[in-house]
This record gives C-alpha cells, structure tokens and sequence, in this order.
C-alpha cells in the first residue's frame, strides 16, 4: 500500500527548479540533457546522469542501455513501495513538525518527563488508513527514535535540516580520450544538516545494512551528491565536511540491524576518484555504443564449471525484469532457465 502524506507523488519540474532557484543556466543544461545520450544522434544534447542510472550503468550494462535508450521499466515490488513510504513520511516530518512542537518536546524533556516527550514526539506523524504491509512502521518509529534522541543531545541547535529532498542541478565536463565531454548531473539530497561550519549530507535507506559492502558502496553515492553539489550553483550548502547515511531497518533479511553512520569527509579521495573514473566509462560507453550483458554476481574461476559459478554466486539477472529484451537470454538454453527459477 502506498501512502503519502504529502499527496503529491511528483517530483519538481524543471520549471519549478527554475523558478525556485533562478539558477537559469542549469535548468537549460538539464533542457538540453538526455539519458539517450549518442555523440552521431543527437550531437545538439549532452549526458544526464543521476545516482540510479551510473548505479545501474555500474550493475548491469545491458540493464542501462534497455532503460535509458529503450525506456523500459521494471516491476514495482515491495521493497520500492516501503522505500517511498518511508521517504515520504521523513519528507512529511521535516515539513510538518512545528517550532512549537519542537519547543514542548524540549520542554518536557528539561523536566525529566522524557516518556511523555517521546509519546508527544512520535504522535506528531500521521497514520496510513490502513496497515502498512512491508515493516514501514518499524523503521518510521526507528527513524523517529533517532530524531528523538538527537534533539535531546542538541537541545534543538543545528537540529533541522538545511535542506530536505534538495533537487539539485549540475554540469560538469568528462575528460576521455582527450575529449572534455559536457554531462549534466542531477538528483534529489535526502537531507542537508548543518554541522559546525560546513555541511553534511545524509542518505536514508530502507534495506539490510551490512558494513563491509555497505560502507564503500554508500561512500561512492554519498561522493556523488558531493561532486554533484560542488558543480552546482548552491554555494548555500558548502563546503561539505561531513556524510552518512541511516538504515533504520538494517536487520532485515539478514542485514545487521538498524544502523546511523556518519564521518568526515576530507579522506575520502578514493571515493571521490571512484566517482571520476565510473563517469568516465559512463561517457565512454555511450561514444562507443558499448552496452553489453553483465550477468555474473562473481568472476568465474579458472577450474569452475558454469553450473559451480552460479551455485556460489548467483546471477543478477534474478532481480531483473528486462530478460526477454536482453542479448544474454536470448543465447541461453533450457539449463539457465531453470537455474533462474531456483534462484529466484
């Protein structure tokens, strides 16, 4: 079920980044932008490039190619709809939760009286009319309990967010083979906080958490929004000194619980180049017209059968929609089809 508080599940035109910002400049940069991007087709237009789609370009070649050139799209499943759920209430929240509620939350709690500060803080968020069905809850009243606790620490100071879903527009040029190649980059912030005398960016998820392929993964997302920022004409948000991100349902299907993270920023260079060298083969691959297949979850060993590399790594392909579309299925035989079915 969705539910939205805000009753609006559009995201903001370009006309009404326009007309927010004035930042005229970006907003015919995105105009002129195209995820279709190919330098003999349509050589009047540059690359756009969000978080998802270099993410997608990153997991699946072939996957990109059938959704930014084809426009195919996949299934809306669970964990998409509990992603948007809770995205939507944390929106709400931000929007929503007065001064004044804020001001009777501290009150309560410089009285000792922190049970009835909490109760008067998480009764501040609306009820779907119905159940919620894939553990929005929990993770609400986690999220919730965080905020809570934070307020508390802070007594209010640098409490709320500077910004919240910032729709932010950037370009930027990609060096490859000589060539400087004009992209532009855009994407929607979860929340801007300040801290101190920079800023930090802060990411909300709604699935497992496990660090050690968490950690360098969400490093390379959260260097995206900090390379996106710096191109932009939001100086408003710099410099950024500070990422994390909160996964308030981290323990689900098997992760390792809620977790809220959070670090400075100014080691993070081989994120930074991970960013640079991934936007590189993006553009690359968009001038070769290069988008082939990429279905194994692991390299193949040099002594391993097919049938032994898929037993111990799987396939992505179990979590994409696009099979019947894609060169790679329409080589396999009656074998991968039934190993797509165990592994589903």
């Amino acid at each position: 079920m969705r539910f939205n508080p805000n009753g609006d599940d559009s995201r903001p035109r370009i006309e009404d980044y326009l007309a927010e910002t004035g930042h005229d400049e970006e907003a015919e940069s995105y105009r002129m932008s195209t995820y279709a991007w190919n330098p003999m087709d349509t050589p009047d237009k540059k690359l756009r490039v969000t978080k998802s789609s270099l993410g997608t370009f990153g997991w699946c070649r072939q996957q990109y190619y059938l959704e930014k050139f084809k426009g195919l799209r996949g299934e809306t499943v669970d964990h998409h709809i509990r992603g948007l759920n809770v995205h939507d209430m944390m929106e709400w929240f931000w929007a929503n939760f007065t001064q004044e509620q804020e001001q009777a939350v501290l009150n309560l709690l410089v009285k000792g009286r922190e049970g009835e500060a909490r109760e008067l803080f998480f009764s501040a968020v609306p009820q779907p009319p119905e159940p919620y069905e894939f553990g929005e809850d929990e993770q609400i009243a986690q999220w919730l309990e965080w905020n809570f606790r934070r307020l508390g620490h802070t007594m209010g100071e640098e409490w709320r967010p500077a910004g919240v879903e910032a729709n932010i527009h950037a370009y930027r040029f990609v060096e490859v083979d000589g060539e400087a190649i004009p992209i532009h980059i855009n994407g929607f912030i979860d929340t801007l906080f300040q801290d101190g005398e920079g800023y930090a960016l802060m990411e909300l998820k709604t699935g497992k958490y496990k660090a050690r392929s968490k950690v360098p993964a969400m490093r390379k997302e959260m260097a995206f929004y900090k390379m996106m920022l710096e191109n932009s004409k939001h100086a408003e948000f710099l410099p950024i000194t500070h990422w994390g991100w909160e996964f308030p349902g981290g323990g689900i299907n098997g992760g390792e619980g809620p977790t809220l993270y959070y670090e400075p920023t100014e080691k993070m260079w081989a994120a930074m180049k991970s960013v640079e060298k991934a936007l590189e083969r993006l553009v690359k691959a968009h001038i070769d017209m290069d988008f082939p297949p990429d279905p194994w979850m692991g390299m193949k060993r040099e002594d391993e059968t097919l049938e032994d590399l898929l037993e111990r790594n799987g396939m992505k392909c179990s979590w994409c929609d696009h099979r019947e579309h894609c060169s790679f299925w329409s080589l396999t035989d009656e074998f991968l089809d039934e190993i797509m079915e165990e592994d589903k």
